[in-house]
């Protein structure tokens, strides 16, 4: 996928393998991402949010914990669903971008 992300996105690069292990070990049972295989794709370089893709196109922003370890509670991490990469890029990164750079 070749996409220009706009700040605070940034492409995963080479950490996209150790960004899905992280979600793997934090989601429960119960958590909408439980045992899916997603691909990671971009993270924020001001928080902890990483774009995922889902393998039905859809992709998700998750506000990664950093636990290293499953949570308590189901809910978390915090997880949006975009219906798809276009989806995200106009209501998501570009919403992001807006704040980022001071034009909200």
């Amino acid at each position: 996928m070749d996409i220009e992300y706009q700040e605070p996105w940034n492409a995963t690069g080479k950490y996209a393998d150790n960004l899905v292990k992280e979600l793997e070990r934090e989601v429960t049972e119960g958590h909408l991402l439980f045992q899916v295989e997603v691909r990671a794709i971009a993270q924020r370089t001001d928080s902890d949010d990483v774009l995922f893709r889902l393998p039905d196109g859809r992709c998700a922003v998750v506000h990664l914990t950093w636990s290293g370890e499953p949570e308590g509670d189901s809910r978390w991490p915090d997880t949006r669903v975009f219906e798809s990469w276009e989806a995200w890029s106009r209501t998501g990164m570009m919403v992001d971008h807006a704040e980022f750079i001071g034009n909200e």
